[in-house]
C-alpha cells in the first residue's frame, strides 16, 4: 500500500479502489440535480448513525471500491471518508438493522445536497442471508430518487489476536517510526517504513516531491502526543489504533503494519480529527 494525502496533495494511487472489482451494487443515486451511477459497495458492522447502536451499513459508490483492501481497517468509514469520498467519488450509506431490516441513508453531496440521517420513501425488498445483503432499494422522491440493487457481503471484524496495551512488536515498530517523525529523522523514517513505501519514497525523492509528501505525513499524524489505544495483528499483518495531537488539533486513526523478513514496518496510516 502507499500513503493517499487528499486536500492538499495527492501523491499515489489509492489503494482502496480497484479497476477490477466484481460487481457488488449497480444502479443510479441522485440527488437534485446530481446523479451518481453506482459501481460498487461494501458492507460491514458499525455503530448507528443515529443512536450508535449496532448497524449493518452499506456502503455504494460510483468509485470500484477494494473490498481486501478496505477490510484491512477496523473504522471502514473513516476509509470512505479519507480516502474514497471526494469531488470525483460519492459515498452514501444505507443503514440496516442487525436483521436486516432497513433504517435509513446519510449522505453528502454537495453544500445543501444531502442529509445526516433520513429515511426517506424507500421500498425496500433487501434480505440479509447469512452474510451477505442482497435485494433492491428503491426511491422516486421529486428530489431524490434512486434505484440500486445489491449482492454485497459483509466484511469479517476479525483482525486477528489482540495485541497487549502497548502494541507489542508492532506497537515498538510505530513508535520508532512516530519518534522519527517528530525528530525530523528521514534516514529513520524511511527505515521504519514498508518495502512499498521505501521505493515510493526513492521515486518522489527522484522527482523532487519528497518534501511536501513527508511534510503531510507529519501535519497528520499525531507527532506531539501519542498513545496506542488497541491493536491486533496476525502474523503478517497489524491494525493499530490511535489517538494523540497533532499541529490540527486532536486526532484519531489506524496505522497497517506489515511484517516483513522479520520485522514490522508501517504501510500505511490514517487519521481524522475527533468527531465530536
Amino acid at each position: 500500500m502507499r500513503f493517499v494525502l487528499f486536500a492538499t496533495l495527492v501523491l499515489a494511487a489509492t489503494p482502496v479502489l480497484a479497476a477490477d472489482a466484481a460487481d457488488s451494487a449497480t444502479g443510479t443515486f441522485r440527488s437534485q440535480s446530481m446523479t451518481m451511477n453506482v459501481k460498487s459497495a461494501i458492507a460491514f458492522h458499525g455503530p448507528s448513525f443515529v443512536d450508535k447502536s449496532d448497524a449493518i451499513i452499506v456502503a455504494v459508490s460510483n468509485a470500484r471500491l477494494s473490498t481486501d483492501s478496505i477490510a484491512d481497517y477496523v473504522d471502514r468509514r473513516r476509509v470512505l471518508e479519507t480516502r474514497i469520498r471526494n469531488a470525483d467519488n460519492g459515498v452514501v450509506y444505507f443503514e440496516f438493522k442487525p436483521d436486516g431490516g432497513y433504517r435509513g441513508m446519510s449522505y453528502y453531496f454537495a453544500p445543501g445536497n444531502g442529509c445526516g440521517y433520513c429515511n426517506g420513501e424507500v421500498v425496500v425488498n433487501v434480505r440479509l442471508d447469512g452474510n451477505k445483503l442482497s435485494g433492491k432499494l428503491v426511491d422516486a422522491e421529486k428530489e431524490r430518487a434512486f434505484e440500486i440493487t445489491l449482492v454485497v457481503p459483509i466484511m469479517s471484524d476479525d483482525h486477528g489476536a489482540e495485541l497487549p496495551a502497548d502494541g507489542g512488536a508492532p506497537g515498538k515498530a510505530l513508535v520508532a517510526y512516530h519518534d522519527a517523525l517528530v525528530k525530523a529523522d528521514r534516514p529513520a523514517l524511511k527505515a521504519a517504513m514498508s518495502r512499498d513505501q521505501q521505493q515510493y519514497w526513492g521515486e518522489l525523492e527522484n522527482g523532487g516531491k519528497l518534501g511536501p509528501w513527508v511534510h503531510a505525513m507529519t501535519e497528520a499524524h499525531p507527532t506531539k502526543a501519542m498513545a496506542i489505544t488497541r491493536g491486533y495483528a496476525t502474523p503478517g499483518k497489524a491494525v493499530l489504533l490511535i489517538a494523540g495531537d497533532a499541529a490540527s488539533g486532536k486526532v484519531v486513526g489506524e496505522v497497517l503494519l506489515l511484517n516483513e523478513d522479520g520485522a514490522w514496518r508501517v504501510d500505511d496510516e490514517i487519521t481524522e480529527p475527533v468527531r465530536q
